[in-house]
């Protein structure tokens, strides 16, 4: 009886699958001696750094720690707390320059016997992304921009 891959093999495997197919889309532009084709390899790793790789969601919880749940993409929070998918839209749209009051991390219900949450009242804290997380996609969005723009202006000549 075959045993079931680990979360790590999993996430490997995908990582393999991405970049082989990228690789192999360049190859084929470069074979084919067309530049607009370039466009294939370089909207794939755009993608795949967005919306498909294996990293944690990264959202800063109301503790100050990023959150350390499994994610695919880096525009895709965890499935674990919903609140985060807002957390990161909102962080995405300042970063492409649209300003929205941010939002205020909740923090978890005080339970019967929390002494801590009746005699000191936590205040709100804003939410934002892991600084990391914010850098690659900014340089994947920009790099990407970037590549298109330089695939046209190459076609053309």
């Amino acid at each position: 009886m075959a045993r079931r891959p680990t979360r790590a093999e999993r996430n490997r495997n995908k990582i393999i699958m991405w970049w082989g197919a990228a690789i192999l889309l360049g190859v084929f532009a470069w074979n084919q001696g067309r530049v607009e084709l370039w466009i294939l390899p370089i909207l794939v790793i755009a993608y795949y750094e967005l919306c498909a790789v294996p990293t944690l969601c990264g959202v800063e919880t109301s503790r100050g720690h990023p959150c350390k749940n499994q994610a695919y993409g880096r525009l895709i929070a965890c499935k674990d707390q919903p609140s985060h998918a807002v957390y990161k839209n909102d962080a995405l749209l300042r970063m492409l320059g649209f300003r929205r009051p941010p939002r205020q991390v909740s923090a978890p219900a005080p339970g019967p016997h929390d002494r801590t949450a009746t005699e000191l009242p936590m205040e709100p804290q804003v939410a934002t992304i892991e600084s990391k997380q914010t850098l690659i996609t900014l340089l994947t969005v920009v790099g990407t921009i970037a590549g298109v723009v330089q695939v046209f202006l190459a076609a053309k000549n």
